[in-house]
């Protein structure tokens, strides 16, 4: 969140051929893939619950604190959410103890496990709370195919559910990787899932060439149908709130942790609850 760095390079739109990341696509809705159930869940959870995928093919561009975002917000809320941390490498989002994620293996090597995949499912399917999902770089093509072919925002839908796909979009050095990534998910994904773009500063602004917000970029004139809301995740002064937030997150505390440690002096607390805020109130649209 915090800008350490310079601006990013200007904001260049992805192909017009299929996006890529890490040299694969993400595969058509019904490609190569199964249908969705024949038969609706007849466990129906509550209607309006949400399944949310942080999804991005992009390694430290921001998906896990977009996922620890999520969950603060419905841990402040009171709804119940459960939080499964899918990324092989890093499992920072189950350190958050706060959260109370739990660690799903979805990869045997570079192999998508379907059975511990087929779990996941079950449980999103059956238990009766919103879900907050985060995955690394590496299982994004796999989860996303996996998704993707087995229609699973259909299944979702047939649940009860919502299926929502977060993609992180960053400006500076990983602007066009990132961007790909979006396009890919804007294009495959089928319409029952939402997707929700995070716009982190943290690298740089996300613009145009010409130095426009991201709504004037044509990939998002492109894609605008598909995208039902954006997350900005705006710059911070390094010196001051930067500072905070970054201490947060180096002891993996929460903000209503922060809010209430002695590690953090009155001015800093009050600093971290006005970055909290207007971030809480973006979610709120959304989740």
């Amino acid at each position: 969140m915090t800008d350490h760095g310079p601006a990013g390079p200007s904001f260049m739109t992805p192909s017009s051929g299929p996006a890529t990341t890490n040299g694969s696509s993400v595969p058509a809705a019904g490609e190569a893939g199964e249908a969705a159930a024949s038969q609706p869940v007849t466990n129906h959870p509550v209607a309006g619950r949400k399944v949310h995928f942080v999804l991005q093919g992009k390694g430290g561009v921001g998906k896990t604190l977009a996922a620890s975002l999520l969950a603060q917000f419905y841990l402040e809320t009171g709804d119940p959410a459960v939080c499964l941390d899918t990324d092989p490498v890093n499992g920072s989002f189950s350190a958050i103890r706060a959260l109370g994620a739990s660690h799903v293996e979805l990869l045997h090597g570079d192999k998508i496990d379907t059975a511990a995949l087929d779990d996941m499912m079950e449980r999103i399917l059956t238990e009766d709370a919103h879900f907050v999902a985060d995955s690394g770089a590496a299982s994004f093509l796999p989860l996303s195919r996996y998704l993707v072919e087995h229609a699973i925002a259909d299944l979702i839908a047939d649940g009860g559910k919502q299926a929502v796909i977060h993609t992180v979009l960053t400006g500076g050095p990983a602007m066009l990787d990132t961007a790909k990534a979006l396009d890919a998910i804007a294009g495959q994904f089928p319409a029952p899932a939402r997707i929700v773009v995070w716009l982190n500063e943290y690298f740089g602004p996300v613009v145009t060439q010409a130095g426009e917000g991201f709504e004037r970029t044509p990939l998002y004139q492109r894609r605008r149908d598909r995208i039902a809301g954006i997350v900005r995740l705006e710059r911070l002064n390094p010196d001051t709130a930067g500072r905070d937030v970054a201490a947060m997150l180096g002891r993996q505390l929460t903000f209503a942790e922060a809010d209430q440690s002695p590690d953090f002096r009155i001015v800093a607390r009050q600093r971290l609850r006005q970055v909290w805020r207007p971030i809480r109130d973006q979610i709120a649209r959304v989740a």
